[in-house]
């Protein structure tokens, strides 16, 4: 056999084993690739919408977005997102009202936990203040769109004396407060306002029925303990203080700690009405003698 031959046999066999193997490459591994990426195709053929189909289910999905925000606006609470510490002492600072001489407020991080599936700071919260503000604030932290929740308080009464003997009766307390919030946006309306924050007056419990201390008589009014009931006339009564200054006065004057009650020209008296730090007092004095207390 000639070389030449030789040759055209390697050729073919080398022919034969490239093309062998391209079919087998072919037909083992690219088609497996191929059925795969036609499987693909056909799910995503099958999925596929129009762009006016798109702009129909975005604008469907943004009017259930909506619903659920307006959901969380109208709802009485909403747990905000990634809330800042800074938020609950700026709250603290606007509702306390701790802006006399003898009152206070401070506000003290305790740490971050979680709770059933939502995330809360914990706040200590303490200080003085009168009645209606401490009441505020608790109302206040109650009631705000924001959750918050009073874990625990102790409250009592603390009484300041200034420095014209003015006795002031506070409220001492101490609050626990949790400030929930999420790391997650769907428990929270996009846009929301604070609840109505303003309780209704209520009836201070803490204010001592009974007190040891007496105002002083800074307004210099007549002081009747002691008095003397000088004379009667139309325009009312000459009455005589403990100082021994006269002074006319007539049915519902003011004195130190009380008010005139009662003329009687029959009988030549005035009545008084005393509160003496809890204690009311009747006190009548008649013509040309000294006070005289009826009863209490």
């Amino acid at each position: 056999m000639s070389r030449k031959n030789k040759s055209l046999i390697v050729l073919a066999v080398i022919f034969i084993l490239v093309t062998a193997a391209g079919g087998i490459y072919t037909l083992g591994v690219q088609q497996k690739k191929l059925d795969e990426r036609d499987q693909r195709l056909a799910k995503l053929k099958v999925n596929y919408q129009s762009e006016a189909e798109l702009k129909i289910r975005l604008k469907e999905m943004e009017e259930r977005v909506a619903v659920v925000d307006s959901i969380l606006f109208t709802g009485k609470f909403t747990i905000p997102q990634n809330l800042p510490q800074s938020n609950f002492y700026n709250f603290v600072d606007a509702y306390s009202n701790d802006n006399a001489l003898y009152t206070y407020t401070n506000t003290e991080y305790a740490g971050e936990n979680a709770e059933n599936g939502f995330n809360y700071y914990t706040y200590k919260v303490s200080g003085v203040g009168s009645f209606y503000n401490v009441y505020s604030l608790v109302y206040a932290i109650e009631h705000s769109k924001e959750l918050k929740k009073i874990e625990s308080a102790e409250l009592s009464t603390n009484t300041s004396v200034d420095s014209r003997g003015v006795p002031h009766y506070l409220v001492k307390f101490t609050l626990e407060v949790k400030t929930y919030f999420s790391y997650s946006d769907q428990y929270a309306a996009i846009t929301h306002s604070e609840n109505n924050l303003n309780p209704q007056n209520l009836y201070n419990a803490f204010y001592p029925l009974v007190r040891t201390e007496i105002r002083p008589n800074s307004s210099n009014l007549p002081d009747i303990q002691g008095g003397t009931l000088i004379s009667l006339v139309p325009q009312g009564a000459f009455v005589q203080d403990n100082r021994g200054v006269t002074h006319l006065l007539k049915k519902g004057d003011p004195v130190y700690l009380g008010y005139l009650t009662d003329i009687d020209y029959d009988n030549e008296t005035v009545t008084f009405v005393l509160n003496k730090g809890g204690i009311i007092e009747y006190s009548t004095l008649e013509l040309g003698k000294k006070q005289n207390k009826e009863g209490k």
